[in-house]
């Protein structure tokens, strides 16, 4: 086999990072901007019907 040359493997490595980088990035905007606008309305967690134990 051929060897690889080291500047595809620094492209793949940079590839790899900048992915990871946007990630981090898009979860931060998620985590910042991703509740509703409007204090009072409901969680999403709060509108879905919970499921009754099962009698013992």
């Amino acid at each position: 086999m051929d060897e690889t040359p080291k500047t595809a493997i620094r492209g793949m490595i940079f590839y790899v990072l900048a992915l990871l980088v946007l990630g981090v990035l898009a979860g931060a905007v998620y985590t910042i901007y991703g509740h509703p606008a409007d204090p009072s309305q409901q969680p999403a967690a709060e509108t879905i019907p919970q499921k009754a134990p099962a009698p013992q």
